[in-house]
C-alpha cells in the first residue's frame, strides 16, 4: 500500500495546487488513513516484550524499545510503507499551507497545516527514530534459532 498511498497523496497534493477546493479531499483522505493507521498501531498493543526469556533474550531497555513500537517490530516491512505515506503527507502540507494561505483559502490552510501535528505524533508512534539495532540483532538470531 505504501507506493500507491504515497502516489495517491502526492496526486490529490498536485490537483490542490491546481485547485485550492480540493483541499477538502486532500484533508479527508488524510485524516481517513490517520485514523486507519492509529487503529492498525492500537491492535498490535504497547506491551513490552519479555526481558530476558528465549528466545530473544532482551535486556529491560530493549523489551521496552519492542513493546513501545510494537506496530514496527511484528510488521516490519508494512510499518515502512506506511511511514513513507505519512512522510508524504507530512511534506505536502509544508507545502500546500502556505499555498493555500496564497490563494486565501485560510480554513483549509490552516486545518492542513494543523494536520502535520497529526503526522509528526503518528510518525513517533510508528517508527522507532533511535539505534534499535541491537534489539534487530537478537530478534534475527531468536528468530535463526527457532
Amino acid at each position: 500500500m505504501g507506493g500507491y498511498g504515497t502516489v495517491g497523496v502526492l496526486l490529490l497534493a498536485g490537483w490542490t495546487f491546481l485547485n485550492a477546493g480540493v483541499a477538502w479531499a486532500y484533508l479527508a483522505a488524510a485524516a481517513l488513513f490517520e485514523l486507519w493507521l492509529l487503529g492498525k498501531a492500537n491492535a498490535a498493543g504497547r506491551h513490552p516484550a519479555a526481558a530476558g526469556e528465549p528466545p530473544y533474550h532482551f535486556t529491560e531497555e530493549e523489551a521496552r524499545i519492542v513493546g513501545r513500537f510494537r506496530f514496527y517490530f511484528t510488521h516490519t516491512v508494512e510499518a515502512r510503507s506506511l511511514a513513507s505515506v505519512l512522510a508524504a503527507i507530512g511534506l505536502t502540507a509544508l507545502l500546500l499551507t502556505p499555498w493555500l494561505a496564497y490563494k486565501h483559502a485560510f480554513v483549509q490552510a490552516a486545518l492542513i497545516g494543523l494536520n502535520v501535528l497529526a503526522v509528526a505524533a503518528l510518525t513517533r508512534r510508528i517508527v522507532p527514530m533511535g539505534d534499535s539495532g541491537a534489539a534487530w540483532d537478537k530478534i534475527r538470531a531468536g528468530n535463526q534459532a527457532s
